[in-house]
């Protein structure tokens, strides 16, 4: 992320603060963030479309006009290029004041119900921080555990012990 999206990404928080919809701008900024198209931010990014088409085409949105109004400043300052940043500095924002957290879980094979809610609430004692827990597959980890949050890892897999140890002998 840059300075310039979390600049706006707190801008958009503090508005939707005040008129008391910061869960509301973040659910129609979700949508709108899956359903960018390289080809839609083409046609926003594009010098030569007028920032009259572009409203238009955000004008035709079902977004509230605290989401219509953020958009309307993105056009006219010629920053859409950001809206995915953005839009994850926005979540971070909203995450942080209600002490969410959302864990990437990376393994060789699923995890069951019981491990998962296991981890969660490790995480939530040790984060003091409502967790959400996301198991992703990888099939390149040997055994073991990745996690990922917050722009974190921790890598207790063998692939990491293995590299590490690698390391430490050809030194």
């Amino acid at each position: 992320m840059s300075a310039l999206s979390e600049q706006y990404a707190v801008a958009l928080f503090e508005v939707a603060s005040d008129a008391g919809v910061l869960n509301d701008v973040l659910e129609e900024y979700d949508a709108l963030n899956q359903g960018l198209d390289d080809a839609s931010m083409q046609f926003f990014m594009h010098p030569g479309v007028e920032k009259t088409k572009k409203r238009d085409l955000i004008d035709s949105l079902n977004v509230s006009e605290t989401m219509q109004h953020f958009l309307y400043v993105l056009i006219d300052n010629n920053r859409f290029e950001y809206v995915p940043d953005i839009y994850e500095d926005y979540k971070a924002l909203i995450n942080n004041r209600f002490k969410r957290m959302h864990v990437i879980v990376y393994s060789k094979r699923p995890l069951d119900a019981k491990r998962k809610e296991n981890l969660k609430q490790q995480y939530e004692a040790k984060y003091n921080r409502q967790v959400t827990l996301e198991n992703r597959l990888d099939e390149k980890i040997v055994g073991g555990l990745r996690f990922e949050f917050e722009g974190k890892v921790i890598d207790d897999t063998i692939n990491h012990t293995l590299s590490q140890m690698k390391r430490q002998l050809t030194k």
